[in-house]
């Protein structure tokens, strides 16, 4: 090309200056990610039920609760069940590891690895049941670190200046050093969406009982409409000779005031709670949100899920007071026999 030319081809204009600034796009996502999963730990370490059994937090009860919704419940029932209390410690530990790396920029991409195998999990266990998908934030969260996952930290506002000066001095450059792998990355990154999105949009079944659909109607013998128990204030009726299947009996609830049974109609776990004496009312203890065990709080007189914080008020027919549960739990009709005992029908 000749100087003449060379003069009058359009001179390549540098990039603008405020294209520096994109590099800063990240870091809200970035610092909103690594604070939630600092905060989760830390609200596990102050909760005192998370570790303890008979706390209603219980991580346990979570557990249970979530085997029996999951797809993956096999394992949760194979690694986690056994070791409830080493499976919170564990969920603790990884949480504060991660969202402290990620806050820090170290081993940004790892770390955020870990956070979207950890939402994927939770996705999978605690907001499985959740329908639409959208009102659970798990895999939103899961695509969320998948992102940061693609573009990393970007160099910015890290503390690899203290802790690998050399590295962050050069990791502008070894972002942009390899196209291929960054294709690599991107195809991955964009595989695990469309794995999340098609999790996300599979039918829900309930693996426990008669593992009837989620959000299939109740069967009669649950039926709100069809068991005197759905009403405000209801008393068990007494017979000498019963029908339906022994649960418990009344000297059980004088002495705690509620017993856990199985519903001998869907194999569900359920509870029968004196509310004054001879006024007795017994629900199915699946909570209608995402098919964690509810228990008793005597404390509160609530039914209170441990998953995601869900109200019932066995008074009023188990009620929704509050948490995002849909509707009431199922009631279930219980009579009180001439010997002393209940009977669930």
């Amino acid at each position: 090309m000749s100087k003449k030319a060379a003069r009058n081809a359009p001179r390549q204009q540098p990039p603008a200056a405020t294209d520096r600034w994109i590099v800063y796009g990240i870091v809200p996502l970035r610092f909103f990610l690594g604070l939630t999963f600092v905060y989760a730990g830390l609200q596990k370490i102050a909760d005192p039920g998370f570790l303890d059994p008979a706390g209603t937090t219980y991580i346990g009860a979570q557990l249970q609760g979530f085997s029996s919704t999951s797809p993956i419940g096999f394992l949760i029932q194979w690694l986690a069940l056994p070791f409830p209390q080493l499976t919170g410690i564990g969920v603790i530990g990884a949480e504060l590891a991660i969202g402290t790396l990620v806050l820090l920029g170290l081993a940004t991409r790892w770390a955020a690895a870990g956070g979207a195998l950890i939402n994927l999990v939770f996705f999978l266990t605690a907001s499985w049941a959740v329908q639409p998908y959208f009102l659970g934030s798990d895999s939103i969260y899961a695509v969320a670190w998948i992102t940061l996952v693609l573009v990393g930290d970007q160099g910015v506002l890290t503390a690899r200046q203290i802790f690998a000066p050399q590295r962050g001095a050069n990791v502008k450059t070894q972002i942009a050093a390899d196209p291929v792998r960054r294709r690599l990355l991107l195809q991955l990154g964009s595989a695990a969406v469309a794995v999340v999105w098609v999790l996300a949009l599979l039918p829900r079944t309930r693996h426990v009982g008669a593992s009837e659909p989620i959000g299939a109607a109740p069967s009669p013998a649950a039926s709100p409409a069809s068991s005197p128990t759905s009403s405000t204030s209801t008393s068990p009726t007494s017979a000498a000779t019963p029908a339906g299947k022994k649960i418990g009996t009344l000297a059980q609830l004088r002495s705690s005031g509620s017993f856990t049974f199985q519903d001998p109609a869907s194999g569900d776990p359920a509870v029968a709670i004196e509310l004054a004496v001879g006024n007795i009312v017994a629900f199915d203890t699946v909570c209608t949100h995402a098919g964690c065990p509810v228990s008793y709080d005597s404390g509160q007189r609530l039914l209170v899920c441990p998953c995601h914080g869900a109200e019932f008020d066995p008074a009023h027919g188990a009620a929704v007071v509050a948490g995002p549960a849909p509707t009431p739990l199922a009631p279930i009709k219980v009579q009180v026999g001439a010997d002393g005992g209940v009977y669930a029908a």
